[in-house]
């Protein structure tokens, strides 16, 4: 069971859930940023970590105080800190998708001593793409561009979703998006106004984060491999000197794939249960016990 509450922050009033026990784990959405989009996942990790997930602000729970604010990559990395400071008080692992990857990274860039370890999982940061991969994303935004003026903008939707490896048909059985129609419907509006231009406007500060590489791990999803958020990834990988790691399922595998995606998240964390608690597992076995982070 969740507990839900809200936090004040400069500008915003957050809303956020805890649930679960170990080690704290912030989650940070993909594409909408509602808080319920990581709820099959939770279901799945609540017994190894204490989970932390937040309304961006911009979203209905989450309101500026300012309407028609400009949002920044840059600020939800600001309230992703004040997050962990409030639930935590302490360092969290962090899993990021997406736009939630980007603020993950601004987070680890700004605040290294905030974040034990960050899956930052198929961030859209195409300037760090090879010169082949820009020019190919380039033709595919000229092309979802000609298709909103031509035929207009679901159609364009559509090829986005699909062009970044979402595919609805790619999930677990019983797995479904556990948000309302509605709310669907709210989440795409504030993507396609506020969250496409911040992450047009934002660049990675590859610079901080090659300071501290070990704690970064790049990730990407099996069925989205050729598409370029997945580049992205794999090019952050070879900037931080390591290999990206594969994930089950696509874009949004942590929704549609849930179970097997827990599973893998926990195998790259190093975190397991026992009976007795939860162990942070290392190179050579179980090293330290964990307890629930303060709330």
């Amino acid at each position: 069971m969740a507990t839900c509450n809200t936090l004040p922050v400069r500008g915003a009033k957050l809303f956020y859930k805890v649930r679960g026990t170990g080690p704290a784990l912030l989650v940070l959405q993909g594409g909408g940023g509602n808080a319920d989009a990581s709820d099959g996942s939770a279901s799945e990790l609540d017994a190894t970590f204490t989970i932390i997930s937040c309304d961006r602000r911009g979203l209905l729970r989450s309101p500026p105080d300012d309407p028609r604010q400009t949002l920044s990559i840059e600020e939800h990395a600001e309230d992703a800190r004040a997050l962990i400071e409030h639930v935590a008080r302490g360092p969290v692992f962090v899993f990021g998708s997406s736009v939630g990857a980007l603020i993950g990274l601004e987070l680890l860039a700004r605040w290294p001593d905030h974040v034990t370890r960050l899956v930052a999982h198929e961030p859209p940061a195409t300037e760090l793409l090879s010169e082949d991969g820009l020019a190919s994303y380039k033709e595919l935004c000229a092309e979802i561009r000609d298709i909103a003026l031509s035929q207009g903008p679901r159609p364009a939707l559509r090829k986005q979703i699909s062009s970044m490896g979402i595919h609805r048909d790619d999930r677990e059985d019983d797995a479904e998006p556990p948000v309302s129609a509605r709310e669907q419907s709210q989440q795409t509006a504030f993507l396609l106004t506020q969250e496409v231009r911040a992450v047009e406007r934002f660049q990675v500060n590859l610079s901080a984060l090659t300071r501290a590489p070990g704690r970064i791990v790049p990730a990407y999803g099996a069925s989205s491999r050729e598409c370029y958020p997945a580049e992205c990834a794999i090019a952050l990988a070879r900037a931080l000197g390591h290999e990206a790691v594969e994930f089950p399922g696509g874009h949004t595998g942590y929704v549609l794939r849930p179970r097997a995606f827990a599973q893998k998240l926990r195998e790259v964390l190093g975190v397991a249960t026992r009976a007795s608690g939860v162990l942070l597992i290392g190179p050579s076995g179980p090293t330290q016990r964990l307890e629930q982070p303060r709330h």
